[in-house]
């Protein structure tokens, strides 16, 4: 009897442990650039129109592409850390891109908008809104 309730017990917290992104699938897709603000390092404070071709595509796999102009600037890895980071009684998730964790950025989502603000209050929080899957 004790065999089984501890393979029992095993198999429950097996099944119980999630794997994959811990972020909401919401984030995955095609999300293009609506305005650049804030911090004091390029590019200074734009709203760009729709069709503007400047993309970041983010993948279930964990993958990204961003595209400056409609052509191809970088792609590689992204990582994500739900409740990364705390601001008081405020928990934010984190996202950071390939293995460079110096520029983590806390990810906002409101809608069809994604806002990736990054800690180092010296870069620009940038909006996106949803375009595609």
């Amino acid at each position: 009897m004790k065999r089984f309730l501890l393979l029992l017990i095993a198999i429950a917290g097996l099944a119980a442990c999630k794997k994959g992104n811990p972020l909401t699938p919401y984030l995955f897709g095609k999300w293009e650039v609506t305005r650049v603000y804030g911090g004091n390092i390029y590019p200074p404070d734009s709203v760009y129109k729709p069709g503007n071709g400047n993309i970041l595509q983010l993948n279930a796999d964990s993958t990204f592409a961003r595209y400056y102009n409609s052509v191809l600037a970088a792609q590689g890895t992204f990582h994500t850390r739900r409740n990364g980071f705390s601001n008081g009684q405020t928990s934010y998730d984190e996202i950071w891109f390939d293995a460079d964790t110096s520029f983590k950025s806390i990810i906002l989502l409101n809608g069809s908008t994604l806002s990736i603000k990054p800690l180092m209050p010296d870069i620009s929080t940038t909006d996106y809104n949803k375009i595609g899957e």
